[in-house]
């Protein structure tokens, strides 16, 4: 994985990251109806760990200097938390990952992540391109929607949340009707956003038989399901999405009642816990 080292881009992505995190709002906000901004600070512990890698170390010291992590859990209102939620982003031996550990309740976002997500926009496919997607508003996305899916895990986990289905994929889907409640234009680029990301993850390199026991759905398919949902919230915004060929006609034509499912799920699952109110657990 090529790890970028250009000036001008790298401010430019932590500058993006700093405004996703104020995007993450949405998670609480958008579900609160009005109950009290009450940032649960002592549930949730912040950790910058020094890279293993000194490559690293620009990303270590601009997230920090940022407060990237604390802005993501001042974020987090109206959560009120059994246990102590850690998180912290720090360097994964090399792997491109994100994950949530019920173990020690930790939310980890890796370095390698990061840089890989700062590598998406060096080079944006031409799909994203016809979007209208700049280096900046392409990196958002998939940042935003990798917090928030492991942020579903966390909720699932500590809530004790049931999931009838693969977990990943309803944190896939949690992550999805989350970020289409930014608003009609921000959910748009951020949706085409993670999509070209799939999109792209899909054209590497064509699956073998072992990775469909992979734990989480291929990229094909999850980008399909992406589309699903968004084009199933607002025939309107997405309805290029089937005009495109993006999405075929006959999966579209369940897409509404798909979406319908995933918000019954979330407003019955997931969001009483988002809405909790009263004093800060001591």
């Amino acid at each position: 994985m090529a790890i970028i080292h250009r000036p001008t881009l790298h401010f430019a992505v932590l500058a993006c990251l700093a405004l996703a995190c104020l995007a993450l709002a949405c998670l609480a906000l958008a579900c609160s109806a009005g109950a009290p901004a009450l940032a649960r600070e002592g549930g949730i512990r912040i950790v910058y760990a020094v890279p293993k890698d000194a490559a690293h170390e620009p990303l270590y010291r601009s997230l920090r200097d940022k407060r990237v992590l604390e802005r993501i859990r001042d974020r987090l209102v109206g959560l009120r938390l059994p246990r102590v939620l850690t998180l912290t982003v720090k360097g994964c031996d090399g792997e491109v990952d994100a994950s949530y550990e019920a173990s020690d309740t930790t939310l980890t976002i890796c370095y390698e992540y990061l840089a890989y997500i700062q590598d998406l926009g060096r080079s944006i496919p031409p799909a994203g391109v016809a979007e209208g997607l700049t280096p900046a508003n392409y990196i958002v996305g998939p940042f935003l929607e990798v917090v928030l899916h492991e942020l579903a895990h966390a909720i699932f986990d500590l809530k004790k949340v049931p999931i009838l289905g693969r977990e990943e994929d309803a944190a896939d889907q949690v992550a999805a009707y989350t970020l289409l409640r930014l608003g009609k234009d921000e959910a748009r680029r951020v949706i085409a956003s993670v999509a070209v990301m799939y999109a792209s993850e899909a054209k590497e390199a064509p699956p073998e038989l072992k990775d469909f026991a992979n734990e989480h759905s291929l990229p094909a398919q999850r980008f399909y399901n992406l589309m699903c949902i968004a084009y199933g919230s607002d025939r309107k915004t997405f309805g290029d999405f089937v005009e495109k060929g993006y999405l075929p006609a006959e999966r579209a034509k369940l897409c509404e009642e798909e979406y319908r499912q995933v918000k019954y799920a979330f407003d019955r699952l997931v969001m009483p816990h988002l809405t909790e109110a009263g004093t800060p657990s001591r």
